[in-house]
């Protein structure tokens, strides 16, 4: 009886429209049903010889639209797919004004809160705005002082895409090696963060690394870096590149072994506890992260007359100095704390991989 109503209503829709064209029965979502044209059948016969065609889009109305919530699944649908191609055109615009920077084609504005140094000469000016080539004259003029260098040009350049550690957005760095930076030919570089918001390139970060210190970029978009700045002074972190561009470290941490441990009190203590002991493999640990410092130590490498040795200096510093030591389990936690601030994931520092640079012709 119900196919029966909805053919009749059919059929009277048919012989309303006065059967002048093509007639399409489509769903609330646009998809097509049945097409039916009428223009080269009579009007006393149309009917007797399109029942079975009527009958059958009936039929498959009826099943595509049961109720008003599969239509609104539908445009659902169509609006998750609408946002999605609407991505992925984001996504190869941002790709084409990097690639077009490179290309030399497409300038990059130094964005307003780009961080200035004070020890430089020559600083990145906000506002102004940079091809690749002219980032290059930059990097040689910043770099090679002719009072200093007979040098005047970088030796190579390369770029590569990251992602940044808090979200998809992908960001492009491009690194120009061979500055000099600690001495002659030591292969130092400066990498600069470039980022795409509303169709413009923008400068926003930048870092540096030279012979006793060490920066690797990884594919998830953090930084684990490495130093020295003495033979028992060493140091060791990660940082984030968001999708602000900006580079955000989440912990560093100074290493102090030996003699140099004597920096969290002062030398009256240290060599008053380790007079005529001073080789033994005591470490001492400064963790900063955020606006807070954390100080733990290491005994694994002593004997046990030797722990008690540094358990005698560990105690002097807590009372004299006002050190506070914690155990390993609380860095993590202010760790946790911190990644979680900066919308990382924690577990993503174990997952760093070192991303692949690619070579700039030219």
């Amino acid at each position: 009886m119900k196919k029966k109503c909805i053919y009749i209503l059919l059929c009277t829709a048919v012989v309303l429209t006065g059967c002048t064209g093509q007639n399409n029965l489509k769903q609330e979502d646009g998809q097509e049903i049945a097409t039916i044209d009428f223009n080269d059948i009579s009007q006393n016969n149309e009917l007797q010889n399109n029942e079975s065609e009527l009958s059958a889009a009936s039929q498959q109305y009826q099943e595509n639209n049961a109720d008003s919530a599969t239509s609104e699944k539908g445009d659902d649908t169509e609006s998750s797919s609408q946002e999605t191609a609407d991505n992925i055109n984001q996504n190869e615009t941002t790709q084409d004004l990097y690639a077009g920077f490179i290309k030399n084609e497409v300038p990059v504005t130094v964005a307003s809160d780009y961080p200035q140094k004070d020890y430089v000469i020559y600083n990145l000016e906000p506002g102004k705005s940079y091809t690749f080539s002219a980032l290059g004259e930059f990097v040689n003029k910043r770099y090679f002082n002719p009072e200093y260098s007979t040098k005047t040009s970088y030796d190579y350049a390369q770029y590569v895409y990251l992602d940044s550690s808090n979200s998809s957005a992908k960001k492009l760095l491009v690194k120009f090696s061979g500055l000099g930076i600690y001495s002659p030919d030591d292969d130092s570089f400066a990498v600069y963060v470039i980022t795409e918001n509303n169709g413009q390139l923008y400068l926003t970060d930048s870092y540096e690394c030279w012979a006793r210190s060490f920066t690797k970029a990884c594919r998830n978009g953090l930084f684990v870096s490495d130093g020295s700045t003495g033979a028992g002074d060493h140091y060791a972190g990660v940082s984030a590149l968001t999708d602000t561009g900006k580079i955000e470290e989440i912990y560093g941490t100074e290493i102090l072994t030996g003699s140099w441990a004597s920096y969290v009190s002062n030398e009256t203590i240290y060599y008053e506890v380790f007079a005529g002991n001073e080789d033994i493999v005591f470490s001492v640990m400064i963790y900063t992260i955020g606006e807070k410092m954390f100080y733990t130590y290491d005994l694994s490498e002593c004997t046990d007359n030797q722990i008690s040795i540094c358990e005698t200096y560990i105690n002097r510093c807590r009372d004299e100095i006002g050190i506070e030591w914690v155990t390993q389990e609380v860095v993590e936690e202010a760790l946790k704390e911190r990644c979680s601030l900066l919308g990382v994931d924690y577990n993503a520092i174990d997952q760093a991989e070192e991303a692949e640079w690619v070579g700039i012709e030219g």
